[in-house]
């Protein structure tokens, strides 16, 4: 490839990149438009990369298109949020099962040190600094990913990981955006909405679930990683009962 095709592909892999993390991290909300010019306006990027992001995106279900509306950031709900963590449930309980069978001594020092490294940030809490969020995030993210990674499974674990994208996305548009302003619902003051993120998000629960699962005790293992994610959607609950109020 020449020096020009390859300075395209670079655009391209630009605006695929930024616009797909700030999806993710709901600097564009559900349901923004997503013109070509007001795109080109916000990175600076010409037509053929971001038509060709888009078109990635949508692929990835970030994005929907239809000819009346044209390209929009997907939308959220809690009915996505709930179908979303009841699949990552079958998925990843059946991970957790095979990590504890067949998980070697390389797998338990992997779930040592991640845990260890969640163990160092802060729980979640209103107006947290999206630094300390995002670091929160990928720690959370990293010990999950090292306590299954004792299975062999290729697929299951690609599929888990699709999950936690639109996971991701949800979680920070239902916990985190502008329109709560890091501060939560009404109906709950600042000091509540702290209280509640981090009783979701403490290290406590995640510190027992890898004793369980280090001790090979498959049952216990498995009934706290279902309580853990249960903690998600019975947070949300409550956050979405001031949208009612």
């Amino acid at each position: 490839m020449n020096s020009k095709g390859t300075a395209a592909m670079s655009k391209m892999e630009e605006a695929f990149t930024r616009l797909r993390r700030d999806i993710l991290d709901a600097h564009l909300a559900p349901e923004t438009p997503l013109t070509i010019s007001s795109l080109s306006e916000r990175y600076g990027l010409g037509m053929t990369p971001l038509r060709e992001a888009l078109s990635r995106l949508e692929a990835e279900r970030l994005v929907t298109f239809s000819h009346n509306r044209g390209y929009r950031v997907a939308s959220v709900s809690h009915e996505e949020l709930y179908d979303l963590q009841k699949a990552r449930a079958v998925v990843e309980t059946e991970l957790l099962r095979e990590a504890i069978r067949l998980g070697d001594e390389s797998w338990e020092q992997q779930v040592v040190a991640a845990h260890y490294g969640f163990a160092q940030v802060e729980p979640l809490r209103a107006n947290m600094p999206e630094k300390e969020l995002a670091r929160w995030e990928e720690r959370h993210d990293a010990f999950h990913h090292a306590l299954l990674n004792g299975s062999p499974s290729i697929w299951l674990k690609r599929s888990l990981m699709q999950f936690y994208v639109q996971l991701h996305r949800h979680q920070r548009n239902l916990f985190f955006s502008p329109a709560l302003a890091g501060r939560g619902p009404e109906h709950l003051d600042e000091q509540q909405y702290s209280e509640l993120l981090k009783k979701a998000s403490n290290v406590e629960h995640h510190t027992a679930l890898m004793e369980a699962a280090l001790a090979r005790n498959e049952k216990k293992a498995i009934d706290l990683l279902i309580k853990d994610i249960g903690l998600t959607l019975s947070t949300y609950e409550t956050v979405q009962q001031g949208a009612a109020l």
